[in-house]
């Protein structure tokens, strides 16, 4: 049997170290995966009225709308999608600065279904390539 100059458990802990310092070196030189083009795309006019999202991951994440005239964050009313008429279902977006007029409407559904609606566009645009045109 041979002797070592250090006890084995230490061993252990320097080869640790050791495959956690070399996997370190090996995902900074491999990079950052590059992003895709499209995720660029943050912005677009829409509907009447100017949307901006964020991209998390490769999903379209927080879309919301402004006015196009004073840039102000827009609210919503689908009071229509939540009472029993004939009147068309829809969600309107609202700019209070403006006088709360109706900057935008979104015909065929409450909030979500609106803000569904946006995303499918977005997504309508990066398939067809319309939107590096803008």
């Amino acid at each position: 049997m041979s002797s070592y100059a250090l006890p084995g458990w230490l061993w252990i802990i320097v080869f640790l170290f050791a495959l956690i310092g070399g996997a370190s070196i090996f995902f900074r030189l491999k990079g950052e995966p590059t992003k895709p083009e499209h995720h660029s795309y943050v912005e677009d006019n829409m509907y009447g009225t100017k949307w901006r999202w964020q991209w998390i991951s490769n999903r379209i994440f927080d879309p919301w709308c402004y006015c196009p005239r004073c840039e102000a964050t827009l609210v919503y009313d689908d009071s229509s999608c939540h009472r029993f008429s004939y009147e068309e279902k829809k969600t309107n977006f609202i700019c209070e600065n403006c006088g709360h007029s109706i900057v935008a409407s979104i015909p065929g559904g409450d909030k979500a279904y609106a803000l569904g609606a946006v995303e499918r566009e977005i997504d309508r645009r990066i398939r067809t390539g319309e939107y590096k045109k803008h």
